[in-house]
């Protein structure tokens, strides 16, 4: 009897909480979402892609012994317009086959003409593209790169070399 008198006490107890819960308004909380396309930058060559090799030529100027190449770029970036670009890593270019040959690295530089080239390292150098049209802003931009061979006699230091040019790109907001 003591049982049926305490499964009786616990289900009106329990009736009374789910009574009293139901009386009890939980109340509303107001939300309220804004979505916003956030920046976003695109670096490619001018028409698309991005380039799988540079090639240096020492055909310009009279110093046989600097190799150079200058490339276009073009940086479009969704709802801002500033950015800012370093180099991951120093760029080494080394022989193919002789490792122990390896150029010097000039300089990196990045800018929208070839007056206003700016030297890359790891610090990030600010840019700025012209005004937004829609909801992007685009700029032209020259990639820059000299470097002096290796010390030695032309036919000992032929043949090709192999290097990674890692650049990263931040938009600032």
């Amino acid at each position: 009897m003591n049982h049926w008198k305490q499964a009786l006490t616990t289900l009106l107890l329990l009736w009374v909480g789910l009574v009293s819960a139901a009386d009890t308004p939980l109340g509303g909380v107001p939300v309220s979402i804004t979505l916003t396309q956030m920046p976003k930058i695109t670096v490619e060559k001018p028409g698309g892609g991005w380039y799988d090799t540079l090639t240096l030529s020492n055909s310009t100027g009279s110093d046989t012994t600097c190799y150079q190449a200058q490339v276009p770029v073009q940086v479009s970036i969704r709802n801002e317009r500033n950015f800012a670009v370093s180099l991951v890593n120093p760029l080494v270019l080394t022989h193919e086959t002789k490792p122990e040959l390896t150029f010097t690295t000039e300089q990196v530089s990045f800018g929208s003409t070839p007056t206003s080239l700016q030297a890359l390292s790891t610090t990030p150098v600010a840019f700025s593209n012209p005004p937004l049209v829609g909801d992007t802003s685009s700029g032209s931009y020259l990639l820059s790169l000299s470097a002096l061979q290796p010390q030695g006699v032309l036919g000992s230091i032929s043949g090709n070399y192999l290097g990674k040019l890692v650049l990263l790109f931040e938009v600032q907001v």
